[in-house]
């Protein structure tokens, strides 16, 4: 069961770090980068790659998850519990923008497919699925870790 956790764990702070990564970096630095030409080369070079582990990493961190949660049911303590829902539910709504939002709108924007109003809504939409996971990944977190230390009351 131990495996599952480390695994969960781990793939999980390489999703989050992404997540926040792209909010916290990429968004405020991409005028810079557009204005200085890197832009292109980035979004050609460095944001695939980390496009395809932001996404697999999400995945990967739900399935370990619910791998670690059914290994744990009778033998963990407060395995069910309300605050573990509810981060497996924003965990699971999570995946789920960056696999069918974030993922879609990025790789038409990555290709070159969309012009002007439709590349400006598909960065939009992109943008916000994001920022939403961002901002659910606080109350995820803090579900996740209650459940293993004695609750949110504790």
């Amino acid at each position: 069961m131990w495996v599952y956790e480390f695994l969960h764990v781990l793939v999980g702070i390489l999703w989050i770090g992404l997540l926040y990564f792209f909010n916290l970096v990429q968004v405020q630095s991409m005028p810079q980068m557009t204005e200085a030409g890197a832009a292109k080369p980035y979004t050609q070079i460095i944001l695939p790659r980390a496009l395809f582990l932001f996404r697999w990493a999400a995945l990967l961190t739900v399935v370990t998850g619910i791998a670690y949660y059914i290994a744990g049911r009778g033998t963990v303590e407060g395995i069910p519990s309300a605050e573990i829902m509810v981060g497996m539910l924003l965990g699971i709504i999570m995946a789920g923008n960056v696999w069918f939002i974030i993922w879609p709108n990025q790789k038409k924007i990555i290709a070159g497919e969309l012009e002007g109003d439709a590349l400006a809504k598909a960065k939009r939409h992109a943008f916000l699925a994001s920022r939403t996971n961002a901002w659910l990944s606080l109350p995820m977190l803090v579900g996740m870790v209650a459940a293993n230390h004695g609750g949110l009351g504790f």
